[in-house]
């Protein structure tokens, strides 16, 4: 059974994905051979209050088990508090997931600081959502970039304390990264090169890599297959694809 870390519901203005329902999400991502993701909503990447979709991705997954609702906070607004609470309130959640690049903001923010106690308080993991689609393929206005590594660099040593996973990085960005830091995971879901999986090993163990699909954005399949195909043993794959995943986020 493979559990997918990175999956979004909702449209997408830039590309013209299907309206998937929940069931019919959780069916996709089945066909693939995934059968628990979490699903984070993408109606919040573009809204400055991301409660309005929060509060439509926890009904829109209610009925559909193999979807784990991570809610989008934003802890920019004066409100990111009562946004935890009442994410916290609304569903049984694992996770919270920031998108900096997209709400306007840097992880050098110094109201990073309160916000990643209230984390800690909370007993949530922290996703940090680097990108959502390949920069040379995305819509010509839009203009926004992934998340610099320069500012990852700087956030993780100042939060020593805390483990936590990036979506979303390509292999260039990811090997920088842990050639330094350790408190971090990543899925693989931007990460291309001739056997991917084993060339990220060769700077990540194992239990820091995890299946990631950026579903319905990239293609489940071809994510799944990066895995099922990668020349590295079984247990190794089992741990990329399920393990680590069940364990940093308590499934």
């Amino acid at each position: 059974m493979l559990i997918d870390t990175n999956v979004n519901l909702g449209p997408w203005p830039f590309t013209p994905l299907p309206e998937l329902s929940a069931p019919q999400l959780a069916a996709r991502l089945a066909g693939a051979g995934i059968r628990r993701a979490l699903v984070s909503p993408l109606r919040a990447v573009f809204q400055t209050d991301p409660m309005p979709a929060n509060a439509a991705l926890f009904a829109a997954v209610r009925r559909t088990p193999a979807l784990l609702p991570v809610p989008v906070v934003n802890p920019a607004l004066a409100n990111w508090r009562e946004q935890l609470d009442r994410c916290r309130a609304a569903a049984p959640i694992r996770a919270v997931k920031l998108f900096p690049n997209y709400h306007n903001y840097r992880l050098t923010a110094r109201r990073l600081d309160d916000f990643m106690a209230a984390v800690a308080r909370a007993g949530l993991k922290l996703i940090i959502n680097i990108r959502l689609e390949d920069e040379r393929h995305r819509y010509f206005a839009l203009k926004i970039k992934g998340v610099p590594v320069k500012d990852l660099a700087r956030f993780l040593p100042r939060f020593p304390g805390h483990h936590v996973f990036l979506a979303g990085l390509y292999r260039p960005e990811l090997k920088q990264l842990a050639a330094d830091h350790k408190n971090f995971s990543a899925d693989i879901a931007f990460c291309e090169w001739a056997d991917t999986v084993q060339d990220l090993l060769t700077v990540m163990p194992a239990r820091r890599l995890m299946l990631g699909t950026c579903t319905p954005l990239l293609s489940a399949r071809a994510q799944t297959d990066k895995l099922r195909l990668a020349k590295i043993p079984a247990r190794t794959k089992t741990l990329i694809g399920t393990e680590n995943a069940r364990r940093f986020f308590d499934l």
